[in-house]
């Protein structure tokens, strides 16, 4: 089977596996696509600090059909369509024993720590799979995984009904987080530097943007609300800018959650965001998401169509790594068919 692998920086290939065995508690999944995440990019530059190479396999935003299963007491079987969840725990740990399995001492997520999923053949959990509703394309459900991303930020930083959020980044995850807010009934702004991913942003129902390179966030943010900031942040960026200045874009008892990678070590005005005892959270992965971000999508309340923005075979898959580095303002979600 063919396997889309990382060898090191700027070094990817198709190569050759055997087709995974199934064993119990398992399935093997035939994989029908897979989104590609800006983590494989970063793999792909070189520049992620969480992947060590080679990476037989990158991709874990994988979705596919069920070819053999080895759980007789599980409600899925052969043929169906699933989702696969790629943050796989231990089950032993604190936090697994606590439910709190995305924060696992011991984690392998796919395509990171494990092999991934771009692969013709795939063997995955059984419980870390998710049917697909027959109303949903195998294309919409890529999304799905990304969405448990804002989601589980969202939960984090416990967005409530009216609450003013300001979400930082306008790429997959910032625009879905921002989404994801309007449907718990938050009313988000969202902050980018490039001006066509806001104006995209307002054609998808996100009313109120800020362009950071051209306008004062922190005054803009009292303008749009009528003189108070928000008391909840989400941070998709991991901009040091950003973060040196929490404290700036924020209320009195605000919650933060930290969801973007910053490549180096940030100083954080401690002094300020004591002050104002402002709560800061890290939102890592998702936990327990899927169904909720699968029924969304499902129900149609997420508008797949504009945010998929290109689509891909395994072929053309390095290409279209390169293009999204020198591009990356032409791209919100590829999807790559394999």
């Amino acid at each position: 089977m063919k396997v889309v692998c990382v060898y090191g920086k700027e070094d990817l290939a198709i190569t050759e596996y055997e087709r995974p065995v199934c064993r119990p508690g398992h399935a093997v999944v035939r994989m029908e696509m897979c989104g590609v995440c800006g983590s494989d990019v970063t793999a792909y530059r070189g520049s992620n600090p969480t992947v060590k190479y080679p990476i037989e396999g990158i991709g874990h935003e994988g979705v596919g059909e069920i070819v053999e299963i080895m759980d007789p007491d599980n409600n899925l079987s052969v043929g169906d369509r699933v989702a696969l969840e790629p943050y796989v725990p231990c089950g032993e740990c604190p936090m697994c024993l606590q439910g709190r399995f995305n924060n696992c001492e011991n984690l392998k997520v796919c395509g990171v720590h494990k092999n991934g999923m771009m692969a013709e053949y795939f063997l995955h959990p059984v419980s870390l799979l998710h049917r697909i509703p027959d109303t949903l394309s195998y294309r919409d459900a890529c999304l799905v995984e990304p969405f448990t991303i804002g989601l589980h930020a969202i939960t984090r930083a416990q967005v409530k009904k009216d609450d003013y959020c300001v979400v930082f980044g306008a790429g997959t995850i910032g625009l879905l987080a921002a989404l994801g807010i309007k449907l718990y009934g938050g009313k988000p702004v969202l902050v980018d530097v490039i001006e066509s991913r806001l104006n995209f942003a307002r054609e998808v129902g996100i009313e109120a943007t800020i362009n950071s390179m051209n306008e004062d966030v922190a005054a803009r943010l009292r303008e749009i609300s009528g003189g108070r900031l928000p008391n909840v942040m989400i941070e998709c960026t991991g901009s040091q800018a950003v973060l040196r200045n929490i404290h700036e874009y924020v209320a009195h008892g605000a919650n933060v959650a930290l969801v973007g990678w910053p490549h180096d070590l940030v100083p954080l005005n401690q002094v300020r965001l004591m002050q104002k005892e402002v709560t800061i959270y890290t939102s890592r992965n998702s936990n327990s998401k899927f169904p909720e971000s699968m029924g969304y999508i499902a129900d149609g309340l997420i508008p797949v169509d504009s945010i998929i923005t290109s689509n891909t075979d395994l072929d053309g898959l390095e290409d279209v790594i390169r293009d999204m580095i020198v591009n990356p303002d032409k791209y919100l979600k590829v999807v790559a068919k394999i």
